[in-house]
Protein backbone atom coordinates (compact mmCIF):
# COMPACT_ATOMS: atom_id res chain seq x y z
CA UNK A 1 0.00 0.00 0.00
CA UNK A 2 1.90 3.56 -0.98
CA UNK A 3 2.22 5.51 1.62
CA UNK A 4 0.48 8.97 2.16
CA UNK A 5 2.06 12.19 0.70
CA UNK A 6 2.99 13.58 4.03
CA UNK A 7 5.65 10.55 3.74
CA UNK A 8 7.60 10.96 0.84
CA UNK A 9 9.65 14.27 0.38
CA UNK A 10 7.33 16.90 -1.32
CA UNK A 11 6.85 16.88 -4.80
CA UNK A 12 7.41 12.97 -5.31
CA UNK A 13 5.30 10.91 -7.12
CA UNK A 14 5.22 7.08 -6.66
CA UNK A 15 7.68 5.81 -9.56
CA UNK A 16 4.85 3.52 -11.29
CA UNK A 17 2.46 6.81 -11.82
CA UNK A 18 5.42 9.04 -13.58
CA UNK A 19 6.88 5.92 -15.25
CA UNK A 20 2.75 5.20 -16.86
CA UNK A 21 3.29 8.82 -18.84
CA UNK A 22 6.05 7.13 -20.73
CA UNK A 23 2.85 5.72 -22.07
CA UNK A 24 1.71 8.59 -23.18
CA UNK A 25 4.58 9.27 -25.34
CA UNK A 26 4.79 5.71 -26.91
CA UNK A 27 0.86 6.03 -28.15
CA UNK A 28 0.78 9.58 -28.90
CA UNK A 29 -0.70 8.93 -32.37
CA UNK A 30 -2.13 12.25 -32.37
CA UNK A 31 0.88 13.97 -31.80
CA UNK A 32 -0.22 16.49 -28.95
CA UNK A 33 3.20 16.11 -27.31
CA UNK A 34 5.71 19.14 -28.24
CA UNK A 35 5.71 22.63 -28.24
CA UNK A 36 4.04 23.88 -30.98
CA UNK A 37 1.10 25.92 -29.88
CA UNK A 38 -2.01 25.31 -31.08
CA UNK A 39 -5.19 27.53 -31.64
CA UNK A 40 -7.73 24.87 -29.71
CA UNK A 41 -5.63 25.17 -26.33
CA UNK A 42 -4.68 28.81 -27.14
CA UNK A 43 -8.60 29.76 -27.40
CA UNK A 44 -9.09 28.43 -23.56
CA UNK A 45 -5.71 29.83 -22.32
CA UNK A 46 -6.80 33.63 -23.52
CA UNK A 47 -9.77 32.92 -21.76
CA UNK A 48 -8.93 32.03 -18.52
CA UNK A 49 -6.10 34.83 -18.20
CA UNK A 50 -9.08 36.82 -19.16
CA UNK A 51 -11.59 35.92 -17.15
CA UNK A 52 -9.10 35.23 -14.20
CA UNK A 53 -7.47 39.01 -14.47
CA UNK A 54 -4.02 36.50 -14.29
CA UNK A 55 -0.87 37.00 -15.53
CA UNK A 56 -0.90 33.21 -16.63
CA UNK A 57 -2.88 30.91 -18.01
CA UNK A 58 -1.63 27.03 -19.35
CA UNK A 59 -1.90 23.91 -20.77
CA UNK A 60 1.00 21.31 -20.01
CA UNK A 61 1.07 18.09 -21.62
CA UNK A 62 3.37 15.80 -19.46
CA UNK A 63 5.71 12.88 -20.53
CA UNK A 64 7.66 10.78 -18.12
CA UNK A 65 10.26 13.59 -17.40
CA UNK A 66 9.21 16.81 -19.46
CA UNK A 67 6.17 18.92 -19.05
CA UNK A 68 5.64 20.64 -22.52
CA UNK A 69 4.12 24.19 -22.53
CA UNK A 70 1.31 23.52 -25.17
CA UNK A 71 -0.07 26.28 -24.89
CA UNK A 72 0.19 29.88 -22.20
CA UNK A 73 -1.30 33.12 -22.36
CA UNK A 74 0.13 36.35 -20.55
CA UNK A 75 3.91 36.99 -19.81
CA UNK A 76 6.30 34.96 -17.99
CA UNK A 77 9.19 36.81 -16.41
CA UNK A 78 11.60 34.18 -17.36
CA UNK A 79 10.10 31.45 -19.83
CA UNK A 80 11.13 28.31 -19.84
CA UNK A 81 13.55 27.47 -22.81
CA UNK A 82 12.05 25.29 -25.38
CA UNK A 83 8.84 25.80 -23.83
CA UNK A 84 9.49 22.74 -21.38
CA UNK A 85 10.08 22.46 -18.12
CA UNK A 86 11.88 19.05 -15.85
CA UNK A 87 8.86 17.31 -14.49
CA UNK A 88 11.45 16.43 -11.08
CA UNK A 89 10.46 18.50 -8.60
CA UNK A 90 7.81 20.31 -10.62
CA UNK A 91 4.32 21.50 -8.70
CA UNK A 92 2.26 18.86 -11.41
CA UNK A 93 4.66 15.39 -9.58
CA UNK A 94 2.54 16.23 -6.55
CA UNK A 95 -1.06 16.44 -9.00
CA UNK A 96 -0.05 13.28 -10.56
CA UNK A 97 0.52 11.83 -7.13
CA UNK A 98 -2.88 12.35 -5.39
CA UNK A 99 -4.51 12.75 -8.97
CA UNK A 100 -6.43 15.79 -7.84
CA UNK A 101 -5.70 19.29 -8.29
CA UNK A 102 -2.67 21.59 -7.12
CA UNK A 103 -3.67 25.13 -5.49
CA UNK A 104 -1.40 27.69 -3.79
CA UNK A 105 -1.83 30.66 -2.33
CA UNK A 106 1.52 31.28 -1.75
CA UNK A 107 3.61 28.84 -3.30
CA UNK A 108 7.26 30.46 -1.76
CA UNK A 109 5.86 29.11 1.21
CA UNK A 110 4.62 25.68 0.21
CA UNK A 111 7.19 22.98 0.55
CA UNK A 112 5.13 21.21 -1.84
CA UNK A 113 6.57 23.59 -4.79
CA UNK A 114 10.59 23.95 -3.07
CA UNK A 115 12.18 22.62 -6.29
CA UNK A 116 9.78 23.89 -8.86
CA UNK A 117 11.60 25.26 -12.06
CA UNK A 118 8.86 28.52 -12.08
CA UNK A 119 8.52 29.37 -8.45
CA UNK A 120 12.55 29.60 -8.43
CA UNK A 121 13.15 31.04 -11.76
CA UNK A 122 9.91 32.84 -12.79
CA UNK A 123 8.51 34.73 -9.91
CA UNK A 124 5.14 32.64 -10.11
CA UNK A 125 3.98 32.01 -6.87
CA UNK A 126 0.07 31.51 -6.51
CA UNK A 127 -0.97 28.31 -8.61
CA UNK A 128 -4.27 26.57 -9.08
CA UNK A 129 -3.97 23.46 -11.79
CA UNK A 130 -6.19 21.11 -12.72
CA UNK A 131 -5.66 17.36 -14.06
CA UNK A 132 -5.75 16.70 -17.91
CA UNK A 133 -6.84 13.00 -18.40
CA UNK A 134 -5.82 11.44 -21.54
CA UNK A 135 -9.00 9.21 -22.68
CA UNK A 136 -7.68 5.79 -20.67
CA UNK A 137 -8.56 8.46 -17.82
CA UNK A 138 -4.52 8.62 -17.19
CA UNK A 139 -3.61 12.30 -15.85
CA UNK A 140 -1.25 13.70 -18.97
CA UNK A 141 -1.21 17.10 -18.42
CA UNK A 142 -2.80 19.91 -16.82
CA UNK A 143 -4.61 23.49 -17.38
CA UNK A 144 -4.38 26.12 -14.70
CA UNK A 145 -3.31 29.69 -14.10
CA UNK A 146 -0.52 31.51 -12.09
CA UNK A 147 -0.07 34.80 -10.57
CA UNK A 148 3.07 36.67 -9.43
CA UNK A 149 1.89 37.75 -6.64
CA UNK A 150 0.00 35.78 -3.65
CA UNK A 151 -3.39 35.29 -3.83
CA UNK A 152 -6.32 33.47 -3.01
CA UNK A 153 -8.59 31.58 -5.69
CA UNK A 154 -12.12 31.44 -5.03
CA UNK A 155 -14.36 28.82 -5.37
CA UNK A 156 -15.32 30.51 -8.85
CA UNK A 157 -12.26 30.09 -10.09
CA UNK A 158 -11.64 26.66 -9.35
CA UNK A 159 -15.03 25.91 -11.03
CA UNK A 160 -13.61 27.70 -14.15
CA UNK A 161 -10.75 25.78 -14.51
CA UNK A 162 -11.95 22.67 -13.67
CA UNK A 163 -14.52 23.49 -16.71
CA UNK A 164 -11.60 24.53 -18.78
CA UNK A 165 -9.23 21.09 -18.12
CA UNK A 166 -12.61 19.27 -18.84
CA UNK A 167 -12.54 20.93 -22.02
CA UNK A 168 -8.51 20.29 -22.56
CA UNK A 169 -9.42 16.74 -21.44
CA UNK A 170 -12.29 16.72 -24.03
CA UNK A 171 -10.08 17.77 -27.51
CA UNK A 172 -7.55 15.48 -26.83
CA UNK A 173 -10.14 12.35 -26.63
CA UNK A 174 -11.29 13.88 -29.92
CA UNK A 175 -7.75 14.11 -31.45
CA UNK A 176 -7.01 10.05 -30.30
CA UNK A 177 -10.50 8.89 -31.23
CA UNK A 178 -10.21 10.65 -35.12
CA UNK A 179 -6.19 9.36 -35.05
CA UNK A 180 -7.49 5.45 -33.69
CA UNK A 181 -10.51 5.73 -36.74
CA UNK A 182 -8.51 6.90 -39.17
CA UNK A 183 -5.85 4.21 -38.28
CA UNK A 184 -8.89 1.45 -38.11
CA UNK A 185 -9.84 2.34 -41.68
CA UNK A 186 -6.65 2.74 -42.98
CA UNK A 187 -5.89 -0.66 -41.76
CA UNK A 188 -9.25 -2.05 -42.96
CA UNK A 189 -8.59 -0.01 -46.34
CA UNK A 190 -5.05 -1.61 -46.79
CA UNK A 191 -6.49 -4.94 -45.62
CA UNK A 192 -8.79 -5.19 -49.18
CA UNK A 193 -5.82 -4.84 -51.40
CA UNK A 194 -4.49 -7.89 -52.67
CA UNK A 195 -1.29 -9.09 -51.28
CA UNK A 196 -0.32 -10.65 -54.32
CA UNK A 197 -0.69 -10.33 -58.08
CA UNK A 198 -2.28 -13.47 -59.22
CA UNK A 199 -1.47 -13.86 -63.18
CA UNK A 200 -2.12 -15.63 -66.05
CA UNK A 201 0.72 -17.38 -67.34
CA UNK A 202 2.44 -14.96 -70.19
CA UNK A 203 0.40 -12.25 -69.03
CA UNK A 204 2.23 -9.47 -66.69
CA UNK A 205 -0.41 -7.30 -64.06
CA UNK A 206 1.13 -5.10 -62.04
CA UNK A 207 -0.60 -2.70 -59.53
CA UNK A 208 0.94 0.22 -57.37
CA UNK A 209 -0.83 2.45 -54.60
CA UNK A 210 0.17 5.28 -52.90
CA UNK A 211 -2.15 6.94 -50.20
CA UNK A 212 -1.95 10.46 -50.14
CA UNK A 213 -0.14 12.75 -47.80
CA UNK A 214 1.66 10.73 -45.45
CA UNK A 215 -0.95 8.08 -45.54
CA UNK A 216 -2.51 9.41 -42.13
CA UNK A 217 -6.03 10.06 -44.60
CA UNK A 218 -8.28 7.14 -45.83
CA UNK A 219 -9.80 7.98 -48.77
CA UNK A 220 -11.07 5.50 -51.31
CA UNK A 221 -9.04 4.30 -54.21
CA UNK A 222 -9.30 0.38 -54.31
CA UNK A 223 -8.24 -2.50 -56.97
CA UNK A 224 -8.36 -5.91 -56.52
CA UNK A 225 -7.11 -8.64 -58.97
CA UNK A 226 -8.14 -12.43 -58.89
CA UNK A 227 -8.92 -15.56 -60.42
CA UNK A 228 -12.53 -16.27 -61.98
CA UNK A 229 -11.61 -19.32 -63.55
CA UNK A 230 -8.93 -21.25 -64.24
CA UNK A 231 -7.91 -19.27 -67.36
CA UNK A 232 -9.13 -15.98 -66.41
CA UNK A 233 -8.79 -13.13 -64.16
CA UNK A 234 -11.27 -10.20 -62.97
CA UNK A 235 -9.93 -6.64 -62.52
CA UNK A 236 -11.19 -3.63 -61.01
CA UNK A 237 -9.51 -0.56 -59.99
CA UNK A 238 -12.37 2.10 -58.66
CA UNK A 239 -12.56 5.42 -56.10
CA UNK A 240 -15.02 5.91 -53.70
CA UNK A 241 -16.24 9.59 -53.11
CA UNK A 242 -15.41 11.46 -49.88
CA UNK A 243 -12.83 9.95 -47.10
CA UNK A 244 -12.53 8.28 -43.83
CA UNK A 245 -14.21 5.57 -41.79
CA UNK A 246 -17.45 5.75 -44.19
CA UNK A 247 -15.17 5.23 -47.17
CA UNK A 248 -13.21 2.21 -46.12
CA UNK A 249 -17.22 0.88 -45.65
CA UNK A 250 -17.81 1.51 -48.76
CA UNK A 251 -14.85 0.09 -50.37
CA UNK A 252 -14.94 -3.23 -48.36
CA UNK A 253 -18.26 -3.28 -49.55
CA UNK A 254 -17.14 -3.00 -53.15
CA UNK A 255 -14.65 -5.36 -52.72
CA UNK A 256 -16.74 -8.23 -51.34
CA UNK A 257 -19.65 -7.59 -53.56
CA UNK A 258 -17.86 -7.78 -56.88
CA UNK A 259 -16.29 -10.78 -55.85
CA UNK A 260 -19.62 -12.50 -55.22
CA UNK A 261 -20.68 -11.29 -58.46
CA UNK A 262 -17.74 -12.49 -60.20
CA UNK A 263 -18.28 -15.97 -59.15
CA UNK A 264 -21.97 -16.24 -60.67
CA UNK A 265 -20.82 -14.09 -64.11
CA UNK A 266 -18.12 -13.29 -66.27
CA UNK A 267 -19.86 -9.79 -67.73
CA UNK A 268 -18.23 -6.83 -66.32
CA UNK A 269 -21.68 -4.85 -66.70
CA UNK A 270 -23.96 -7.30 -64.42
CA UNK A 271 -21.00 -7.48 -62.12
CA UNK A 272 -20.78 -3.16 -61.44
CA UNK A 273 -25.02 -3.45 -61.80
CA UNK A 274 -24.90 -5.98 -58.57
CA UNK A 275 -22.15 -3.76 -57.23
CA UNK A 276 -24.91 -0.45 -57.93
CA UNK A 277 -27.36 -2.17 -56.67
CA UNK A 278 -25.41 -3.33 -53.37
CA UNK A 279 -25.01 0.94 -53.54
CA UNK A 280 -28.20 1.60 -52.97
CA UNK A 281 -29.75 -1.10 -51.17
CA UNK A 282 -27.55 -1.17 -48.22
CA UNK A 283 -26.54 2.48 -48.31
CA UNK A 284 -29.39 4.14 -48.88
CA UNK A 285 -28.72 7.13 -47.03
CA UNK A 286 -25.17 7.49 -47.57
CA UNK A 287 -23.87 10.07 -50.05
CA UNK A 288 -21.28 7.82 -50.88
CA UNK A 289 -20.85 6.45 -54.66
CA UNK A 290 -17.93 5.12 -56.53
CA UNK A 291 -16.11 5.07 -60.11
CA UNK A 292 -15.40 1.62 -61.05
CA UNK A 293 -13.75 0.32 -64.07
CA UNK A 294 -14.12 -3.62 -64.17
CA UNK A 295 -12.14 -6.13 -66.71
CA UNK A 296 -12.66 -9.65 -67.71
CA UNK A 297 -9.76 -10.55 -68.97
CA UNK A 298 -10.20 -14.82 -70.60
CA UNK A 299 -7.29 -16.96 -72.34
CA UNK A 300 -8.74 -19.09 -74.81
CA UNK A 301 -6.88 -21.16 -78.60
CA UNK A 302 -7.12 -18.28 -80.19
CA UNK A 303 -5.87 -15.80 -78.06
CA UNK A 304 -6.71 -13.39 -75.07
CA UNK A 305 -9.55 -11.51 -75.13
CA UNK A 306 -10.49 -8.53 -72.36
CA UNK A 307 -14.29 -7.11 -71.83
CA UNK A 308 -14.04 -3.70 -70.49
CA UNK A 309 -17.05 -1.93 -68.62
CA UNK A 310 -16.35 1.62 -67.07
CA UNK A 311 -18.70 3.29 -64.39
CA UNK A 312 -18.15 6.73 -64.55
CA UNK A 313 -14.66 5.98 -63.93
CA UNK A 314 -11.49 7.35 -65.58
CA UNK A 315 -10.83 6.14 -69.50
CA UNK A 316 -8.80 2.72 -70.06
CA UNK A 317 -6.45 3.68 -71.89
CA UNK A 318 -4.83 0.70 -74.92
CA UNK A 319 -0.92 1.06 -75.55
CA UNK A 320 -0.83 -0.60 -78.82
CA UNK A 321 3.13 -2.44 -79.23
CA UNK A 322 3.39 0.55 -81.66
CA UNK A 323 2.90 3.12 -79.09
CA UNK A 324 -0.26 4.21 -80.18
CA UNK A 325 -2.76 4.94 -77.52
CA UNK A 326 -6.67 5.05 -77.69
CA UNK A 327 -9.09 4.67 -74.51
CA UNK A 328 -11.49 1.83 -74.20
CA UNK A 329 -14.88 1.28 -73.75
CA UNK A 330 -17.77 3.24 -73.20
CA UNK A 331 -18.18 5.97 -69.99
CA UNK A 332 -21.03 4.79 -68.03
CA UNK A 333 -22.61 6.39 -64.90
CA UNK A 334 -21.10 6.34 -61.21
CA UNK A 335 -22.16 3.85 -59.25
CA UNK A 336 -24.75 4.04 -56.04
CA UNK A 337 -26.67 7.44 -57.48
CA UNK A 338 -28.88 5.81 -60.30
CA UNK A 339 -30.92 2.60 -60.74
CA UNK A 340 -29.49 2.42 -63.92
CA UNK A 341 -26.22 3.92 -64.43
CA UNK A 342 -26.17 3.29 -68.12
CA UNK A 343 -23.81 0.35 -68.22
CA UNK A 344 -21.55 -1.25 -71.67
CA UNK A 345 -19.31 -3.80 -72.00
CA UNK A 346 -16.53 -3.20 -75.11
CA UNK A 347 -14.59 -6.41 -76.16
CA UNK A 348 -10.87 -6.55 -77.70
CA UNK A 349 -8.49 -8.61 -77.88
CA UNK A 350 -4.91 -8.14 -76.56
CA UNK A 351 -1.96 -8.76 -79.02
CA UNK A 352 2.24 -9.49 -77.96
CA UNK A 353 3.44 -6.12 -77.32
CA UNK A 354 0.05 -4.29 -75.98
CA UNK A 355 -0.73 -2.72 -72.64
CA UNK A 356 -3.70 -2.06 -70.80
CA UNK A 357 -3.99 0.62 -68.05
CA UNK A 358 -5.75 1.74 -65.36
CA UNK A 359 -5.39 4.04 -62.92
CA UNK A 360 -7.28 6.91 -61.00
CA UNK A 361 -8.05 10.29 -61.27
CA UNK A 362 -5.12 10.85 -58.28
CA UNK A 363 -2.86 9.97 -61.73
CA UNK A 364 -4.06 13.18 -63.64
CA UNK A 365 -5.13 15.09 -61.05
CA UNK A 366 -2.21 15.55 -59.23
CA UNK A 367 -0.30 19.13 -59.64
CA UNK A 368 1.98 21.46 -58.79
CA UNK A 369 0.27 24.90 -58.03
CA UNK A 370 -2.50 24.86 -60.71
CA UNK A 371 -0.80 22.72 -63.29
CA UNK A 372 -2.32 19.58 -63.13
CA UNK A 373 -0.36 16.62 -64.44
CA UNK A 374 -3.25 15.76 -66.86
CA UNK A 375 -4.81 13.28 -69.38
CA UNK A 376 -2.44 14.20 -72.05
CA UNK A 377 1.49 13.95 -69.87
CA UNK A 378 -0.18 10.43 -69.23
CA UNK A 379 -0.25 9.75 -72.64
CA UNK A 380 2.59 11.62 -73.77
CA UNK A 381 4.34 9.16 -71.21
CA UNK A 382 2.96 5.96 -72.70
CA UNK A 383 4.16 6.60 -76.15
CA UNK A 384 7.34 7.45 -75.20
CA UNK A 385 8.64 5.26 -72.14
CA UNK A 386 10.70 2.17 -72.82
CA UNK A 387 9.31 0.66 -70.22
CA UNK A 388 9.58 -3.14 -70.93
CA UNK A 389 7.16 -4.88 -68.58
CA UNK A 390 3.89 -3.97 -66.44
CA UNK A 391 5.93 -3.40 -63.33
CA UNK A 392 8.61 -0.95 -65.23
CA UNK A 393 5.27 1.08 -66.85
CA UNK A 394 3.47 1.31 -63.16
CA UNK A 395 7.06 2.26 -61.51
CA UNK A 396 7.18 5.07 -64.55
CA UNK A 397 3.94 6.49 -63.91
CA UNK A 398 4.41 6.54 -60.30
CA UNK A 399 7.62 8.08 -60.29
CA UNK A 400 6.45 11.04 -63.15
CA UNK A 401 3.58 11.67 -61.01
CA UNK A 402 5.58 12.44 -57.82
CA UNK A 403 7.98 14.30 -59.36
CA UNK A 404 5.10 16.85 -61.22
CA UNK A 405 3.84 17.24 -57.83
CA UNK A 406 7.54 17.41 -56.24
CA UNK A 407 6.15 16.38 -52.82
CA UNK A 408 3.55 14.12 -51.38
CA UNK A 409 0.43 13.92 -53.65
CA UNK A 410 -2.96 15.46 -52.25
CA UNK A 411 -5.21 12.23 -53.64
CA UNK A 412 -4.62 8.61 -53.22
CA UNK A 413 -3.17 7.19 -56.64
CA UNK A 414 -3.55 3.50 -57.68
CA UNK A 415 -2.34 2.22 -61.02
CA UNK A 416 -2.49 -1.08 -62.57
CA UNK A 417 -0.99 -2.28 -66.30
CA UNK A 418 -1.83 -5.81 -67.83
CA UNK A 419 1.00 -6.36 -70.59
CA UNK A 420 1.42 -8.95 -73.03
CA UNK A 421 5.29 -9.37 -73.99
CA UNK A 422 6.05 -9.73 -77.20
CA UNK A 423 6.66 -13.49 -78.22
CA UNK A 424 10.04 -14.55 -79.48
Amino acid sequence: MEGSSASRRPGTAPLERVAALNRFEAIDSAGLLGIESEEPFDRLTRLAATILDAPVAFVTLINGTRCYWKSYAGAVAKAPTGRQTPLEGSLFREMINTGQPVVMSDATRDSRAQDDFLVRTAGLVAWAAFPVHHPNGQIVGAFGAADTRPRSWTQRDHVLLQTLAQAVSGEISLRYTAATATALARTLQESLLPPEIPSLPGLQVSARYRPAGEGAEVLGDFYDVFHTGRTSLGIVLGDVAGKGVEAAKVTALAHYTIRAAASHTHDPAAILNQLNTALLTQHPDSERFLTAAYLAVHENRRGRTVTVCSAGHTPVLLRRRDRTVTTVGAHGLVLGVFEDPELTTTRLRIRPGDTLLLYTDGVTEARRGHDQFGDDRLRALLTTTDAPSAEALTATIETAVLAHTGGPPQDDIAILAIHLPTRA
